[in-house]
Formats: C-alpha cells, sequence, structure tokens
C-alpha cells in the first residue's frame, strides 16, 4: 500500500465534487493536525507516512478516504473519514460518507485474538464539508481521550475484558 501524506494528496479522490474545497481542505487540516498532536502526546509516529491524515493507494487505486491513526504500548487510535464501495476499481462516489473514530487495544492473552476495540464513534454524512467537519469532531474526541486517560486504564481494561473471555 502506498500511504499519501494529505498534503500531497488530492482532494478529488475523495470529494471530486465538492462546492467548498478550500473549507473541505481547512477541516480536514485541522483533523490532521489533531492527530499529529496525539502522536507527539504519546511520543508514537502519526499514521503510516509519520504525518497525520493521509490518503492510502493499493495496486494503484486511490481508496476514497482519509485515513489517520497513532499507536503507543499496544493501544491505537484511529480515524477516517471514507466512502464505502464494494471495490477499489468501482466508479461510485459519496454521499454517503462515513467517519468513524475508534480506541484498540492489542489483546496480549489470547495469540489468535488480535486486538479489541474499546471505544468508537460513527457518523455518516451527505456533504463533503459535513464530512470534513465530522473528521475534525471525531480526531478531537480521539484527541481527548488519548491525552485525558491513561494508555495504562485502556490496557488495563483490555486485560480484565481478555481474562473474563479466557477464564
Amino acid at each position: 500500500m502506498d500511504v499519501i501524506p494529505l498534503s500531497q494528496g488530492e482532494l478529488r479522490w475523495v470529494f471530486p465534487e465538492a462546492a467548498e474545497p478550500d473549507a473541505v481542505r481547512d477541516a480536514l487540516s485541522e483533523a490532521d493536525a489533531q492527530v499529529t498532536a496525539l502522536a507527539r502526546h504519546l511520543g508514537a509516529p502519526a499514521g503510516r507516512a509519520g504525518e497525520g491524515l493521509a490518503f492510502h493507494r493499493v495496486e494503484g487505486f486511490v481508496l476514497a478516504g482519509v485515513f489517520g491513526s497513532t499507536e503507543a504500548e499496544g493501544v491505537g487510535f484511529s480515524a477516517s473519514l471514507s466512502f464505502p464501495r464494494r471495490c477499489l476499481w468501482e466508479p461510485r462516489w459519496g454521499p454517503p460518507w462515513e467517519v468513524e473514530a475508534e480506541v484498540a487495544v492489542q489483546c496480549d492473552q489470547v495469540a489468535e485474538c488480535g486486538g479489541h476495540t474499546l471505544a468508537e464513534r460513527s457518523r455518516t454524512f451527505s456533504t463533503p464539508i459535513g464530512a470534513a467537519r465530522g473528521l475534525v469532531e471525531a480526531t478531537a474526541w480521539l484527541l481527548e481521550r488519548g491525552t485525558t486517560e491513561p494508555l495504562l486504564s485502556w490496557r488495563a481494561r483490555e486485560d480484565a475484558r481478555c481474562s473474563v473471555v479466557t477464564g
């Protein structure tokens, strides 16, 4: 997968007909700054490109979305704004656009488990500016969770959850 930082990508990959492209780009930049701030707070890299939000390209096809994440001590914080497609080359575009954010923890108790989502939120939007502002809200939600609750607290919830499942 190729990862293209927000600053180097094209807004039209997600919103080919955005009526307010500058406002959409400004909102995405704000969300990008929040993901970067969370990564900095955690002392971890932001996303796969080492930056906040990024576009992803798989086998030459750009996924219809922007994605941001950071992870420290097995606790991952991720957000995405995307148009769901049935396959990579499907020509349809939004609306709707989905904005999702989650806090997930790697499972150390059960080898084949992988991990668990401990907190999440999801909303659907019908306009590009609404979706971009929704991503700002989602990344603010992640930033608050990542800066107000210690990583060990998230890990403790995961340990308790897995001990119930395996016990």
